[in-house]
């Protein structure tokens, strides 16, 4: 479910609640409880998305950079060895579609034969010329800073927040929620003030579970810079068929490949509206 429907969903919730509930006097210091909670609540949340952040900026990073060598690597064999081009842009092109067979925190275990693949390429390439034995020097060494970029990948991919930390963080927002429909006069300014902080309080879990599954900007960095590379190497783009159909991302062009590693189909849809070129088919 996108965040905006969430957000919708719940204020919608926490709006028929605030009318339709009846307004109740409570013997405890709910104000105390309040404001107690708070601070606890603030504390925890503001430390795990401050943590969950960082290793979302820092993933973002990665991607990058495992993009930006495989598309330098292309066109370095592109002019050094163009006798090994196609080779190395049908195993980028495997590689990066088995990537998106998982998600991003788990793609670098299952993809490690179509990752080594692409460099099982050169293997015996005779260098005629010194551009060419520093090609493959260059290729060598990407390969290693990929390998580094595709293990960190895993750790820094990796939730952060253990049951027992959502476990805390949902008993406070539901001690938040409740103190503030006991505190309610029944009047509609305080139904509104209500529903609005209720919302908010429930929208930030929200927000840090897409933090911390990577699912914040998940559009650019973990899909739409590998598209960058499909374009590189002159092939369509390709959007997984379990990304499409969880809604979780919308195609710019209007041919592309769908499916998984194992049935991959070519889609043409009409009603994209695309400045982008059409790339070749694969």
């Amino acid at each position: 479910m996108s965040p905006s429907s969430k957000a919708g969903i719940t204020f919608i919730v926490f709006c028929a609640l605030a009318i339709i509930l009846p307004a109740k006097k409570s013997s405890l210091d709910v104000a105390s409880i309040l404001g107690a909670t708070s601070i606890f609540y603030s504390i925890l949340l503001g430390f795990y998305i401050s943590a969950a952040m960082s290793n979302l900026s820092r993933l973002k990073t990665l991607t990058a950079t495992e993009t930006g060598a495989l598309v330098a690597i292309h066109r370095i064999i592109a002019l050094s060895l163009p006798d090994k081009l196609e080779k190395t842009e049908d195993a980028i092109d495997k590689y990066l579609i088995k990537r998106f067979d998982y998600e991003i925190s788990d793609y670098t275990e299952p993809t490690t034969n179509e990752y080594f693949a692409i460099f099982d390429v050169l293997k015996g390439s005779d260098t005629k010329s010194e551009g060419q034995g520093a090609a493959l020097n260059y290729v060598a060494g990407a390969m290693y800073y990929i390998a580094q970029a595709r293990r960190e990948i895993t750790i820094v991919g990796a939730k952060i927040l253990t049951t027992a930390s959502w476990l805390i963080l949902s008993i406070l927002s539901l001690i938040i929620v409740f103190s503030l429909f006991i505190m309610r006069d029944g009047s509609l300014d305080s139904a509104i003030v209500t529903t609005l902080l209720a919302t908010s309080a429930v929208m930030a879990l929200f927000i840090l579970q897409d933090v911390d599954g990577n699912r914040l900007g998940e559009e650019e960095f973990s899909i739409g810079t590998y598209q960058d590379v499909f374009n590189a190497i002159g092939r369509l783009h390709y959007y997984p068929k379990l990304y499409m159909e969880a809604g979780r991302y919308k195609p710019t062009v209007k041919e592309y490949r769908t499916g998984d590693s194992a049935n991959i189909v070519v889609v043409k849809d009409k009603q994209v509206k695309s400045s982008e070129p059409l790339q070749n088919s694969f």
